[in-house]
């Protein structure tokens, strides 16, 4: 499938928020359990503003289902959990001595790993078996000019064995409508920066 995805339009979820959503997180909000060598308590955090909802198109907001929570310190990032703790060095082809992750491989990841989640889910609801399937991404980090004035780029290459080109093509439109990483990239995603 050589077609950008990122030239694919937006199409209206027609699922519920929520439900369909499945992982570890979800499941350990759900079912009051953690999941095994998980730490039943986080420490303390500050409290910080609640964030009003925001309205979704055609009305109601959105409910949070789950936080990620990540530090950056000293060239390493790490989760709360524990469970990702990772080297941070910038990469050879910007000046930097490699031989780490990087926040644009981190990214790449990421994203590969949710818009193949959200594929799976399209696929599922309409019987199509995609096993097989694999998300390749590409983030590209990009600087205008002489000023700090960087951006980023990705391209993703879905490739999806054993299913017909126009239903292929009609999945990947699907999940890259309902993926929240691509929903951030097509409509802005809300930040918020706070100063501890």
């Amino acid at each position: 499938m050589s077609e950008e995805i990122r030239r694919f339009t937006h199409l209206p979820s027609d699922r519920a928020p929520g439900p369909d959503y499945s992982g570890p997180g979800v499941e350990a909000e759900l079912t009051g359990r953690m999941p095994e060598g998980r730490p039943a308590e986080r420490p303390e955090r500050p409290e910080r503003p609640k964030r009003p909802k925001r309205p979704e198109r055609g009305g109601g907001s959105y409910d949070d289902l789950y936080t990620a929570r990540a530090s950056s310190a000293l060239g390493k990032v790490a989760s709360d959990d524990g469970m990702l703790d990772v080297r941070i060095k910038a990469p050879g082809e910007l000046g930097g001595p490699g031989g780490a992750t990087n926040p644009e491989q981190l990214l790449a990841a990421a994203y590969a790993s949710c818009f193949h989640s959200s594929l799976t889910l399209v696929a599922g609801r309409q019987g199509v078996r995609t096993s097989d399937a694999t998300v390749d991404t590409a983030v590209t980090l990009r600087k205008r000019g002489t000023a700090d004035d960087y951006t980023i780029t990705t391209d993703l290459t879905v490739r999806l064995p054993g299913v017909e080109p126009e239903a292929a093509r009609r999945l990947v439109e699907q999940a890259h409508g309902e993926c929240p990483y691509s929903r951030a990239f097509m409509q802005g995603a809300e930040v918020h920066v706070h100063l501890a």
